[in-house]
């Protein structure tokens, strides 16, 4: 166990005192009690299995719990449980929105938000556009896809503009030595498989969503443009 984790455990279990000590001693000892059991088997089970993996999940859920339940109980404590409650609820209820943010943010997902993430990859859309597809997140490495349908005359100029750039790559067998862009040198790399046609590569600055690892895929039996931008 690092040092961080080894702080922050010990944070959490002075927490869980605070949460058995605070009911028990106002009455409600049976409260104080399971509250108090289950947080420290929580804490001591991430810790004796070594789940440091599931560490930055399990242990961020722990604290604003801890908070919440001792925000309330330090009210009620002062004879003003109605604050309480109402302070607990809306550390709750923001806690909730904190965690649902990346689906907030694909609901409202826009076509202008899809030109703009385009733009900065220089590329320009002069037709109308269907998303088909959009999502992001990722368990330990963030990604952002987006697939849209585009126009005819839109594929036609993306492609060319792919074709005719420099050190494009045609139609080889990919499955012994397939291209991949280099990190180091931020240089698009363009090529042409069976199916798509691609641009891959890295920036040095990452976008706003962390992502600095780029592919542009244009189907060439459909009318269909996917974009991935990695974290990686």
């Amino acid at each position: 166990m690092n040092h961080f984790n080894l702080i922050t455990s010990l944070i959490l279990f002075g927490l869980t005192i605070l949460c058995f000590w605070f009911p028990y001693k106002h009455g409600n000892k049976q409260i104080g009690i399971i509250t108090g059991v289950i947080l420290s088997l929580i804490i001591a089970w991430t810790i004796l299995a070594e789940l440091e993996f599931l560490v930055i999940f399990i242990w961020p859920f722990l604290l604003v719990f801890q908070i919440t339940f001792l925000t309330y109980w330090t009210f009620r404590i002062c004879n003003r449980p109605k604050t309480g409650k109402y302070i607990s609820s809306i550390l709750t209820l923001g806690f909730i929105l904190l965690c649902m943010s990346p689906w907030i943010s694909d609901w409202t997902f826009s076509k202008n938000d899809a030109l703009k993430i385009l733009a900065e990859h220089n590329i320009e859309l002069k037709d109308d556009f269907k998303i088909l597809k959009n999502g992001s997140g990722g368990f330990m490495d963030y990604a952002h896809t987006l697939k849209i349908q585009i126009s005819d005359s839109d594929k036609s100029r993306i492609a060319k503009e792919i074709r005719e750039s420099k050190g494009f790559l045609e139609v080889v067998d990919f499955k012994k030595d397939y291209p991949s862009a280099d990190y180091e040198t931020f240089e698009k790399l363009n090529f042409e498989t069976k199916n798509y046609l691609n641009r891959e590569y890295y920036v040095k600055e990452p976008m706003e969503d962390g992502t600095k690892h780029f592919h542009f895929q244009l189907s060439k039996t459909k009318n269909e443009l996917q974009y991935i931008g990695r974290d990686e």
